[in-house]
C-alpha cells in the first residue's frame, strides 16, 4: 500500500529504519512528519517550533539526504 503522509512518534535510535520504510512506501510529494526527533540523515522540508513546544520535523518525498561531514 502507498501512503501520502506518515506521522512518526519514533525514538532517535529507530529513526533510520522509519526513513528506509518511508522511502519505499511514500508516494512522490507525500510527507513524513516526526514529533520531536529529527531524521538526521535527511534535510527537513520544514521544522515547526514555537517557544518550549516540541518541534515537528517535516520531510517531503523524494527525500533530500544530508551531506556527510568531511573531515580534513
Amino acid at each position: 500500500m502507498r501512503y501520502g503522509l506518515v506521522y512518526l512518534f519514533q525514538r532517535p535510535e529507530t529513526m533510520s529504519r522509519a526513513v528506509d520504510k518511508a522511502s519505499r512506501e511514500l508516494i512522490p510529494g507525500a510527507f513524513m512528519v516526526s514529533l520531536e526527533f529529527a531524521a538526521s540523515q535527511l534535510e527537513p522540508y520544514a521544522v515547526l517550533a514555537k517557544g518550549t513546544a516540541r518541534p515537528v520535523w517535516i520531510y517531503k518525498q523524494p527525500f533530500i539526504y544530508a551531506k556527510p561531514l568531511v573531515s580534513k
